[in-house]
């Protein structure tokens, strides 16, 4: 298994890579602070009393308080960092693959070590010029080499929020025609219409284009319905749970969700009902029957599942299976 494969499997939590990266700020704060307390006097006179009597230690560590400050920063600054980049990969990686969220990643690391060594550089420096060099320098070292990048990237979280066109339509874009298959970051990816190719568009050339959306095939009302129940058991004994399962869509595939859909049994002049169930956001339907004889002459049920049809959908009617009822103990 692949390192890239390893890693995408273990995806820590958002709120898990939040709360790492505020400890590390917090705790380097809580940190630099003592240390200032404790290390900053500049003679024994100025001490708190209960201070005055390690003053030969405190006032020794003293001209080396810059130094220490500066590597207790750099630990727990590059731990923050490395909690913040893999925070960013975690939220990024929800609506795009690996591999862009791992760019991110690194993109969100270099600007954080930027800004590292541009706090570091403010304690040795009395002038605050030069740690905003540093720091100017690291950002335009890596916003130069991120441009492109970062404005496909922009360019791809405004098309997954703004939702322009979604899976399955069929646009027009930069010149190519085709069905939208995936939505990332970095790119939109069309297949054509023979199914042959795949086309990767730029998102940050998507959102300067204008796009011709294929409007959907008009549907009748009251639309036509097709309803598939799923064979059961050949048998069922006396007195056991039987579950009929299947799914109701309309004409075209759009699945129908909260329609009653009723399980009955074939009968002269008038089928008889012998359970019922609503159909979920799939249009799927799990209807549950306690076996029994259906037929005075006969130990056989004929089942078949019926969508009765409302003023938008037209009825409709399944398969019929036969079931046979087992009597004996």
């Amino acid at each position: 298994m692949t390192a890239a494969k390893c890693e995408e499997k273990e995806i820590p939590s958002f709120r898990y890579a939040l709360s790492k990266t505020v400890a590390y700020i917090v705790l380097l704060a809580i940190v630099l602070v003592l240390m200032n307390f404790l290390f900053g006097w500049t003679s024994a006179d100025d001490m708190p009393a209960f201070l005055q009597q390690y003053s030969g230690i405190l006032l020794a560590v003293h001209p080396y308080l810059r130094y220490i400050q500066a590597a207790v920063i750099f630990v727990f600054g590059y731990l923050a960092v490395n909690a913040a980049s893999g925070m960013v990969y975690t939220y990024f990686r929800q609506a795009t693959e690996h591999a862009t969220a791992a760019t991110l990643r690194t993109i969100t690391r270099i600007a954080g070590i930027a800004v590292l060594l541009a706090l570091m550089t403010s304690i040795f420096n009395v002038d605050p010029a030069a740690a905003l060099t540093v720091g100017s320098f690291g950002g335009l070292v890596a916003g130069f080499a991120t441009q492109t990048i970062l404005t496909h990237v922009v360019a791809g979280i405004f098309l997954l929020l703004s939702r322009p066109f979604t899976y399955g339509d069929v646009i027009t874009v930069a010149g190519q025609t085709g069905t939208v298959k995936e939505i990332k970051l970095m790119h939109v990816i069309l297949e054509t219409e023979d199914g042959l190719k795949d086309i990767l568009i730029p998102s940050g050339s998507i959102v300067t284009q204008i796009i011709q959306k294929k409007l959907p095939k008009a549907i009748m009302k009251p639309a036509r319905t097709t309803l598939i129940l799923d064979a059961p058991a050949t048998s069922a004994k006396k007195g056991s749970t039987v579950t009929f399962t299947g799914k109701l869509f309309e004409e075209g595939g759009k699945p129908l969700s909260g329609k009653t859909v009723g399980i009955f049994d074939v009968d002269i002049g008038r089928d008889d009902l012998l359970a019922s169930g609503v159909t979920q956001a799939d249009g799927s339907f799990a209807v549950e029957w306690k076996a029994k004889k259906t037929d005075a002459f006969d130990n056989t049920a004929e089942i078949h599942a019926k969508f009765e049809g409302d003023e938008d959908h037209k009825s409709s009617v399944s398969k019929q299976y036969v079931i046979t009822i087992e009597t004996k103990k």
